[in-house]
């Protein structure tokens, strides 16, 4: 399964726009809107706990009820703030080029993040060792975040997750592809899933804030790289990037 959708020269790779007019956000709004809905999504959020702790035998049971789904909904809009200012924080961050051996940047991010994954052979990763890149540390790993998690998570309920990261040089560019096989993407929808907020499944079924694959789509347009996606459902999907080294500015 992982050769079908690791295949790099894969003819069904979809090419993401990575320039759409929607696409330009403006983070600077966002970030402040994010800092200001927090401040009462934690008030409401607290007071809802403060009266299931104190006042639970007072409650009907129906009055109980509407208490779980407010607590519910506040920890949803939680999550979705959270994820909102997650992506405004990277999508205006300053890049910094610096020379790294990504074989180290990958396994930072993986001891740091998926080490229990690691050990149980649900994600593995290979690539030359010795191959250094000028990029952006902080954003390298933020895309490679989103992908592995997601690879990880967007599975079938009863399949044993398994993500496959690897790294080569392809001519004077990086290349990185992060294949799963998970519960993979129809055609149609494999452009719009890098948009923001967009879900294809319930917040029951698989959880989430719909931010990840827009922090990829952010980060790889930062980097200038080029982004596709080769998916079939029920078999996995390959997330194919192409970068090119990013110029060191002279001190």
């Amino acid at each position: 399964m992982m050769n079908h959708t690791g295949n790099d020269a894969n003819e069904s790779m979809i090419l993401i726009d990575l320039n759409r007019p929607e696409m330009d956000d403006m983070h600077l709004q966002m970030r402040r809107a994010c800092h200001d809905l927090n401040a009462p999504l934690r008030a409401v959020h607290g007071f809802a706990e403060i009266v299931q702790r104190r006042e639970a035998a007072a409650l009907s049971e129906k009055g109980a009820a509407y208490l779980n789904r407010m607590l519910a909904a506040t920890e949803h809009m939680e999550q979705v703030v959270s994820g909102l200012h997650h992506y405004a924080r990277m999508a205006s961050h300053s890049l910094q080029p610096t020379p790294l051996l990504i074989e180290g940047v990958i396994e930072r991010l993986c001891r740091a993040h998926f080490f229990t994954e690691l050990k149980a052979g649900q994600l593995s990763y290979q690539g030359d060792a010795s191959l250094q890149w000028v990029s952006d540390e902080i954003v390298l790993q933020q895309l490679l975040l989103a992908l592995i998690h997601n690879g990880l998570c967007f599975v079938a309920a009863d399949a044993v997750p398994q993500v496959l990261l690897r790294w080569a040089k392809q001519g004077d560019k990086l290349l990185l592809t992060v294949s799963d096989h998970g519960i993979g993407i129809e055609a149609e929808y494999c452009q719009q899933v890098f948009d923001l907020f967009v879900r294809l499944h319930s917040r029951e079924k698989y959880a989430g804030a719909g931010t990840g694959l827009a922090i990829v789509a952010s980060a790889v347009r930062q980097l200038s790289g080029e982004l596709s996606i080769d998916s079939t459902p029920e078999v996995g999907t390959s997330v194919r990037i192409i970068l090119p080294l990013l110029v060191v500015a002279p001190e």
